[in-house]
């Protein structure tokens, strides 16, 4: 019998995938723009082509889409995880990255347009 690892979800929210035309950008370093993968109340991943020094810890993040007006500004943000794609690489030969963040204290209008998002921009 093989002794197999469990993972235990450690995820609060349930993560919802993004459907195409929803982006996110980490500022102030506004090298980060990219598209979202998946989206809960609590964080967001999304992947960007690498482009210059990454920093590391408490940023703010704009969510957009490329289909209609929506735009949320400065949501407060943690990264949790950046790491490289093994397999995907720009055509300019450029690395993707994904990057994992933690939303801060939102206040309300913020959980407002959040629960919006994921109810118009997510698969269900």
């Amino acid at each position: 019998m093989k002794n197999k690892k469990v993972l235990n979800e450690r995820r609060k929210h349930k993560r919802f995938k993004v459907k195409e035309g929803a982006f996110a950008v980490a500022w102030p370093d506004y090298n980060k723009l990219g598209q979202i993968k998946d989206i809960s109340e609590g964080g967001l991943a999304f992947q960007f082509i690498e482009a210059g020094e990454q920093r590391k810890g408490s940023l703010e993040v704009e969510i957009f889409s490329s289909v209609d007006d929506f735009y949320m500004k400065k949501l407060p943000v943690r990264t949790v995880l950046d790491f490289e794609l093994e397999t995907t690489v720009s055509s300019d030969s450029s690395p993707m990255r994904q990057l994992s963040m933690k939303f801060g204290k939102l206040n309300h209008p913020q959980k407002l347009l959040l629960s919006f998002f994921i109810q118009k921009y997510t698969y269900k």
